[in-house]
């Protein structure tokens, strides 16, 4: 019985015996976890929309993948889902994917990192936030490319400031194909900036390039030599190597 006179109302049971009790909190307790999954299921799926997959790739998962190509490579990436928690990633070391040749699985393999994480995530749904960011080097820098010149008064078109507004915090932020990009003052400065920041949070950052980290033509050029020093160390010294022929080649897929 419900007194809905009372502030705040009040339900009154009869008298339970301890077991009838434990039975009736134990299906009421399943009941709220049934619940709350399936809130978690749904923000599974907008998260998995809005976080910035590629359309051809965002359903691939590790049980897709061909087992006998780059398994090494396949069990860190797996290795790096299973100690990583979205729920409190900060000291995660971060990782990165390299490949001297492309079409060896780097993006496939970041893909199932997130699709992973999805599927691991037990956390609360009180926040409604999508906690993952997938985007490419040169996209990031042709976004805050195009915020430059953008009059004050404007309302429309996003700033720079929005740009980095977005990534700063993100708990798993994930930079595809990086090193496309030219490098310049402009790129070092803005991996300056999310390296910096990302490491003083303790919040990692998965990327793929063909870039090793030093040497000519590297991140150190791309990203400028503290930035990719800080990376270096977030990662905790280890790269992922991919090589062999490219996948694309042997089973002509995109």
């Amino acid at each position: 019985m419900v007194l809905n006179n009372l502030q705040p109302p009040r339900e009154y049971r009869d008298r339970e015996c301890p077991d009838c009790r434990s039975k009736r909190e134990e299906v009421e307790k399943q009941q709220q976890d049934e619940e709350e999954e399936t809130r978690r299921m749904g923000l599974r799926v907008k998260w998995h929309r809005e976080c910035g997959l590629p359309i051809q790739l965002r359903n691939i998962h590790f049980r897709d993948l061909d087992r006998k190509y780059n398994p090494n490579p396949q069990k860190l990436c797996r290795e790096w889902v299973d100690s990583f928690e979205l729920e409190n990633p900060a000291g995660s070391p971060s990782l990165i994917l390299y490949s001297a040749v492309p079409g060896v699985g780097k993006t496939t393999l970041m893909v199932c990192i997130v699709n992973a994480v999805l599927e691991k995530w037990k956390g609360s749904t009180s926040s409604k936030a999508c906690p993952i960011r997938f985007i490419s080097g040169p996209e990031l820098v042709k976004r805050i490319r195009a915020t430059y010149g953008i009059r004050k008064d404007d309302n429309v078109h996003e700033r720079e400031e929005d740009v980095y507004r977005e990534l700063n915090g993100i708990k798993l932020l994930l930079f595809d194909d990086v090193g496309k990009e030219r490098p310049s003052d402009f790129t070092r400065e803005t991996y300056w900036y999310i390296i910096n920041e990302r490491m003083n949070a303790g919040l990692p950052v998965v990327l793929n390039s063909r870039l090793q980290i030093t040497g000519g033509n590297s991140l150190s050029d791309l990203m400028g030599v503290d930035t990719a020093d800080r990376l270096y160390g977030m990662a905790e010294g280890k790269y992922v190597n991919l090589e062999g022929p490219s996948y694309r080649w042997l089973h002509k897929t995109p």
